[in-house]
């Protein structure tokens, strides 16, 4: 079934961003943003745009799989909180997946790429989250 996802890879200071089709299984980076009160707005004309019926959101876990209540993971919180009311009324769904090492697993891509890492690597870590959704859905 195709259905449009959007994944974010949230930080304090920048949110990197990747959509794809569920249907396809292949997720693409898209953007990087400013993590700041405008933000609400950009994600969510992104998801009108592209007709998103799900928001991917990466989890900040601890390596050893646990919820680690710390200052990011609090952010976090009061981000996802204020993007569901945004979201409800478009009738979008927010899912999690773990998004551990996925910095990591995405600087390797961008430097075969080319790409500057500063400017990519967040937007390519989004990737990798989106990615790892996907993947649950290959039988």
């Amino acid at each position: 079934m195709n259905v449009k996802v959007l994944a974010l890879d949230y930080g304090t200071k920048r949110i990197g961003i990747a959509s794809g089709d569920r249907g396809m299984g292949i997720a693409f980076p898209r953007d990087i943003v400013d993590n700041n009160p405008a933000v609400f707005d950009k994600i969510e004309k992104l998801c009108v745009d592209l007709d998103v019926k799900i928001v991917i959101i990466g989890l900040p876990l601890s390596v050893k799989e646990e919820y680690a209540e710390n200052k990011v993971m609090k952010s976090l919180k009061v981000f996802v909180d204020m993007l569901k009311k945004r979201l409800n009324l478009l009738n979008i769904e927010i899912e999690y997946v773990d998004e551990r090492f996925s910095s990591f697993e995405a600087s390797s891509v961008t430097g075969k790429s080319g790409l500057s890492k500063k400017d990519k690597l967040d937007a390519h870590a989004a990737q990798v989250i989106l990615q790892r959704y996907f993947d649950k859905f290959k039988a």
